[in-house]
């Protein structure tokens, strides 16, 4: 249509206050204007996570740019990642010891209880329990670092905030659990082809899946309620001038397109 348009009309203008974009569509949107830089970001987690101890921190600071992200806030990447690195390693050390020992423990129950299936019956059950444990541990750290980088809490507060999401978030929670379940097939079935490539792919991608399913459920159950008790509104939140006093209002989307007159072609003139 571009090709046929007459672009010496002006049109309706712009409306200040338009309608918003459904979070799916938002997602794509997002993902694609963000693809080199989840990318980007991917790299700098992953050579970050190569001590494995410093597991916690680099997830933290990777999930501050995640966050910057989804809340479209500009940013430097390696310099963010690395002041978020600084800036919440006490914390999210802690958490990441725990979490490597987990997926340690985790790996090694699966292996042992698999491989005595027919000595015991009811390893299926012991199984199946910790499958359970490491399914809901998942979801909690889907929003243990959101906390960590962008609220000021106990860790106690975190991890009980936390739990409580991982039940009350199904609709965002069994999306991004989905998508965690099927890298997990991807890394059992083609191992050698998934790891090649984790330095570039994989974990930002995810983690910005957890983001846009998992945030918003931070903002609507901790942080929202938090500033409406003060009489505030959350600062993350998409900001409309509707409620001040303006000197002009704003009327973009409302005013008639404007046509241009043609010009009234003249003679050559011979000199």
């Amino acid at each position: 249509m571009g090709l046929f348009r007459n672009y010496n009309d002006t049109g309706s203008g712009v409306a200040k206050r338009g309608p918003q974009k459904k979070p799916f569509f938002r997602f794509w949107e997002v993902f694609a204007n963000k693809f080199w830089t989840l990318l980007y970001i991917n790299l700098i987690y992953v050579l970050f996570c190569l001590p494995i101890v410093t597991f916690g921190p680099a997830t933290a600071a990777a999930t501050t740019l995640l966050r910057n992200i989804y809340l479209e806030k500009p940013q430097f990447v390696f310099h963010d990642f690395w002041q978020a690195f600084k800036k919440n390693f006490k914390q999210s050390f802690v958490i990441g010891l725990i979490d490597v020992v987990v997926i340690a423990l985790t790996f090694y129950a699966f292996y042992f209880y698999s491989t005595n299936m027919d000595t015991q019956d009811n390893y299926w059950l012991y199984y199946a329990l910790t499958m359970a444990a490491e399914v809901i541990f998942l979801l909690m750290n889907f929003y243990i670092y959101p906390q960590i980088v962008a609220l000021n809490l106990k860790m106690s507060s975190i991890i009980k905030n936390s739990l409580i999401l991982a039940f009350v978030n199904l609709k965002g929670n069994l999306i991004a659990l989905a998508l965690f379940i099927i890298y997990y097939m991807l890394v059992l079935f083609f191992d050698v082809f998934v790891l090649v490539f984790a330095p570039i792919v994989p974990f930002g991608w995810l983690g910005f899946v957890s983001m846009f399913c998992c945030y918003p459920a931070i903002q609507k159950f901790i942080i929202n309620p938090f500033y409406e008790a003060k009489g505030e509104t959350n600062p993350e939140l998409p900001v409309y001038d509707d409620d001040e006093e303006a000197v002009f209002e704003d009327r973009g989307g409302e005013e008639a397109p404007i046509k241009m007159k043609k010009e009234k072609k003249q003679g050559k003139i011979i000199r």
